[in-house]
């Protein structure tokens, strides 16, 4: 997770360096590892991806989108479930979000945001 967020979203690297640090304290030096949970959540959805689709930051779009495809690309049942869950959901429960969005959706998004529509009618 933390790879594929450094790689496509250099926006988001600062966040990243601070979860680590605030992990760092939290453990006595012990961990650096948030976790997935809190490494999309806190590293690249709340501090980069919402605002770059507010303020139509379409660079920033550009390369979230290729990281959101790389992660549901990657096979990994708990990485798809996490990313459905948290940039799915936050998606297609903003209507304005997800028209902002959709153009830039690759077809694993496409057909991720298709298995969960049903949710938001």
């Amino acid at each position: 997770m933390r790879q594929s967020i450094w790689e496509h979203v250099p926006e988001a690297r600062p966040f990243i360096t601070e979860l680590e640090q605030e992990e760092l304290e939290l453990t006595n030096g012990e961990c650096s590892d948030p976790g997935m949970y809190s490494m999309l959540s806190y590293g690249f959805i709340h501090p980069v991806f919402r605002p770059a689709l507010e303020k139509w930051a379409e660079e920033t779009i550009v390369r979230s989108a290729r990281l959101i495809e790389t992660l549901l690309g990657s096979g990994r049942p708990q990485v798809i479930e996490l990313v459905s869950i948290r940039i799915t959901d936050l998606l297609l429960a903003f209507p304005e979000l997800w028209e902002r969005f959709a153009s830039y959706a690759g077809p694993h998004m496409q057909f991720e945001a298709d298995l969960r529509r049903k949710y938001y009618r």
